[in-house]
């Protein structure tokens, strides 16, 4: 109810910044060029109508630029963007007079999920609308958008829109091949309600970006594999479209059947953390362990990295996923037993380790048997920690 009362309010602001976006453009009659780096008051005007638009967490961000596709909103859409994109977009805003889509099919429904979280610099969620018409036939499109953080105002930093996906059933020819390509086909698409090209000869170009899943750990034209479900955003340039279509992909996302409904990746630490749907919203809180020596005096120190489902609460908390993050000398000492962490009689179980860090879990951790201890073991039970 919270959202949809905010999405409200950014409606009605919308209006407004319709209504006063004219002047900005034309200049009024009769008035005088602003000196000494002045702003205009119109344009003050407008500025400040966008800075009422700028959702202040990442969800917000998210389901905000969702209803002001659905609501053909383009002054929305462009007061919710990054920098970058409104000059980037500002053109095509103004020869589509602010108006986005067609009246026909129209948007019905739209789905927001989160995918991928990179600590606190940004999120990827995806959007899937739900389309309708007249005849009430349905189909669906999907996009990946990026929100980051602009001082105190998450913005849409990169779209993606999907225009093919499906099954790699052709792989490049092979050595000293010039032109790289894939071909893909999606073989339920009769039986599938998602709009795109079922079928696509896909260019690779030293350009192209592929891309692990969500995430934004890269790929290489060798790592594509016949047989492996792939997601492509085409590039602007021109299409042979004799079927079946004949583009240049932009990005290639190479989904694969054990991709988890969300991940988190630490890039301080270098680990990702794979996550089940049900943790939309997750929190991470940071604490600090201490190592003990034999004297009882703090040794040895380090984060300790709390995965918090989105459920908690003071009165009612929820079993956590704790990483506990030593160094690889730490670790080693510990090892030796120069120091311990916690009372328990065995330390700390070893999750998976890089260069530099070693993650573990707690001994006991859930010795408490808080709600949710049961989904915890389970998850950590598929490895879900990565190293990077």
């Amino acid at each position: 109810m919270k959202n949809g009362k905010s999405l409200f309010i950014n409606l009605i602001l919308c209006i407004l910044l319709l209504f006063f976006i004219t002047p900005t453009v034309a200049p009024a009659k009769n008035s005088v060029p602003a000196e000494n780096g002045e702003t205009n008051p119109e344009k003050m005007r407008v500025n400040l109508l966008e800075k009422a638009l700028e959702p202040h967490d990442p969800l917000t961000a998210a389901k905000a630029w969702a209803e002001a596709v659905k609501t053909r909103n383009g002054a929305w859409q462009y007061a919710l963007l990054s920098p970058e994109l409104k000059e980037e977009y500002y053109d095509r805003f103004t020869e589509m007079n602010w108006t986005t889509g067609t009246s026909s099919p129209w948007i019905e429904k739209y789905k927001v999920t989160e995918r991928y979280r990179v600590g606190e610099e940004f999120r990827r969620f995806a959007v899937e609308f739900t389309y309708t018409d007249s005849t009430k036939t349905t189909f669906t499109t999907k996009e990946y958008i990026t929100v980051r953080k602009h001082e105190d105002a998450w913005l849409v930093a990169q779209i993606e829109k999907i225009e093919a996906a499906g099954e790699i059933t052709k792989l490049p020819g092979g050595a000293g091949v010039s032109e790289k390509k894939i071909f893909i086909e999606d073989t339920g698409a009769q039986n599938s309600a998602s709009k795109g090209y079922d079928k696509a000869n896909v260019l690779i170009g030293n350009e192209t970006k592929i891309y692990k899943g969500y995430t934004d750990q890269e790929l290489t034209v060798d790592d594509l594999q016949k047989g492996e479900r792939v997601e492509i955003v085409f590039t602007d340039d021109p299409r042979l479209m004799i079927y079946p279509v004949t583009a240049k992909a932009e990005t290639i996302r190479r989904m694969e059947p054990g991709d988890s409904a969300l991940v988190y990746e630490n890039r301080q630490y270098k680990f990702a953390l794979s996550l089940p749907e049900t943790w939309q919203g997750f929190q991470v809180v940071t604490e600090e362990w201490e190592g003990l020596g034999r004297n009882g005096k703090t040794v040895e120190t380090g984060p300790v990295i709390k995965f918090r489902h989105p459920e908690w609460t003071d009165g009612n908390p929820r079993q956590d996923i704790p990483i506990m993050v030593f160094t690889i000398a730490q670790w080693k000492k510990m090892q030796q037993e120069k120091f311990h962490v916690g009372a328990a009689p065995v330390g700390p179980r070893e999750l998976g380790r890089n260069a530099q860090y070693v993650f573990s879990l707690p001994a006991r951790y859930n010795f408490a048997f808080p709600t949710g201890y049961e989904e915890v073991e389970e998850i950590i039970e598929n490895d879900p920690l990565t190293p990077l």
